[in-house]
């Protein structure tokens, strides 16, 4: 986007350019707005040469190296401090809920657990064009250091733990073909990929952040062990393929899965956003839970299609929905899943408020027949819009599961963002094997409710600060699994964000 705007700026009657980013969600996809100032009659051009810690030899434009018409050289420095106090964590049953789990060696319990964690990413990234033609190769690569300095709510004691992080490599080829509309980007390495919205595939889940790794709640680390992406975008026409391989976290338990798929999508950056994607497992050693025995991952497809839908007739009500049709080559498995929500989002009202609610559905196994139907969420989950429940994820987000979202967001400022959500969720069938070992099998349906307040205030371009309040209270499905007493669940956050 930089060197787009240095581009725009390269125009004879253009005296300034600048771009804005915007997200409606923690994780949704981005809106660049570019804003162009023209000159006033009389007005003489200024061009910009080349900025950067190089060229100026000031450290005031850190973490710019360089930048000019044709390249850009910058560091990379981000990082995050965090604090995180839990109340009855797994609603007071930590012990049975990670039964089988490697990385509790010292789950949570009836009372209070406190700690902190920290990371800290280095790095440098480049692009540049080569010559006077149109390939424009970059590459990223970053360091991380994470550490916690107490138990968490799984594992026992502190940790420091260091690996790469980025490490990719790509060329884009932009503004080619007939009308110069086309554009092109592939590559591969270790990079971030989503899809839409993380439904189905959330930047989040892309890598392993428990234990050693000392990040569960920062979830600093989000790079797939191995991504290869292409991109090739015509006007309002997309065509995305990506194959990812998931960064796990013990060497000696790893399935290797890997992830192949593509989407089409059409996108009138108006108000329509429309696709159909795929995915596929072409290898795993994982394998599903049922019944009758284990059932092999490798194999298993969705077909996913999405609608969004906003601001229509500049009302300011939006709606987004996706299916996901699950089968697979060569086992008798059929599931599906999908979500729709609406809501209203007013621009030009005070604090910017917006309503939104969804209904959710991952359909569960039914044990007394031959087919296995219970969904597969895939790579779901991480932060922001697919987390069902801050404190409830941690127990029931593995598909089975119906659930109702309801959201009010405010802009207090323009760098004050305040949310308010609530969860109501259950089952889809009694039959919840695959899920955590006390709810295998459930007696009742209704999992609980829980209630977040979070807040992410923006100190300046550079630090933010991110603060979540839960509240989770147990269902039947839950307090039925138990002869003893389960206890309300409450979490308190506050992350404070460093971004160059």
């Amino acid at each position: 986007m930089d060197l787009a705007i240095r581009r725009i700026l390269q125009e004879p009657d253009i005296r300034a350019a600048r771009y804005e980013l915007f997200a409606t969600e923690f994780s949704s996809p981005v809106t660049i707005v570019v804003h162009v100032d023209f000159l006033k009659p009389g007005e003489a051009k200024i061009v910009e040469g080349r900025k950067g810690m190089a060229p100026s030899r000031s450290l005031r434009e850190f973490p710019l190296i360089v930048e000019t018409d044709r390249a850009k050289l910058t560091f990379i420095l981000n990082g995050a401090v965090g604090a995180y106090h839990e109340e009855n964590a797994f609603f007071s049953k930590g012990p049975e809920f990670t039964k089988g789990n490697p990385v509790a060696t010292n789950p949570a319990v009836k009372g209070n657990r406190f700690w902190g964690e920290f990371n800290l990413e280095p790095g440098i990234a480049g692009i540049s064009q080569l010559g006077r033609t149109r390939l424009f190769p970059y590459a990223a690569v970053s360091y991380m250091i994470t550490g916690r300095n107490a138990s968490d709510i799984y594992t026992n004691g502190g940790a420091l733990y260091g690996a790469f992080e980025r490490l990719y490599a790509g060329i884009l080829i932009p503004r080619i073909g007939k009308n110069k509309d086309i554009n092109i980007d592939l590559s591969a390495g270790r990079q971030f990929f989503q899809l839409n919205d993380g439904f189905l595939i959330a930047r989040f889940s892309g890598s392993a952040n428990a234990g050693e790794r000392a990040s569960v709640y920062l979830n600093s680390r989000t790079t797939f062990q191995m991504t290869g992406l292409m991109k090739i975008h015509k006007g309002k026409f997309s065509l995305d393929g990506f194959y990812l391989e998931p960064q796990e976290l013990f060497k000696d338990r790893q399935t290797n899965t890997r992830y192949l798929g593509g989407t089409l999508n059409y996108n009138n950056n108006k108000n329509l956003d429309a696709g159909i994607s795929y995915i596929s497992v072409p290898y795993s050693a994982a394998s599903y839970s049922t019944p009758q025995g284990n059932r092999a991952k490798k194999g298993m497809y969705i077909i996913n299609p999405k609608l969004w839908v906003t601001d229509m007739a500049g009302t300011g009500i939006f709606l987004k929905s996706e299916y996901a049709f699950q089968s697979h080559t060569s086992e008798d498995m059929r599931s599906n899943a999908w979500y729709i929500g609406a809501g209203i989002r007013k621009k030009d009202w005070k604090f910017r408020p917006s309503l939104y609610y969804r209904y959710a559905y991952m359909k569960g196994d039914d044990s007394t027949t031959q087919r296995y139907e219970r969904f597969d969420p895939v790579l779901t989950g991480g932060l922001g819009n697919w987390v069902q429940g801050i404190n409830f994820r941690k127990l029931v987000g593995s598909g089975n599961i119906i659930s109702h979202r309801v959201e009010l967001k405010t802009n207090l400022s323009k760098v004050f963002e305040l949310t308010l959500d609530y969860f109501f969720l259950q089952a889809d069938s009694y039959s919840n094997i695959g899920g955590l070992a006390p709810i295998s099998r459930l007696k009742a349906k209704n999992f609980g409710q829980e209630v977040t307040l979070g807040t992410r205030y923006f100190l300046n371009d550079h630090f933010m600060l991110l603060t979540v309040f839960s509240w989770a209270k147990p269902g039947e499905a839950i307090e039925q699994a138990f002869d003893e007493p389960v206890y309300n669940w409450l979490s308190l956050q506050a992350s404070l964000f460093m971004f160059f």
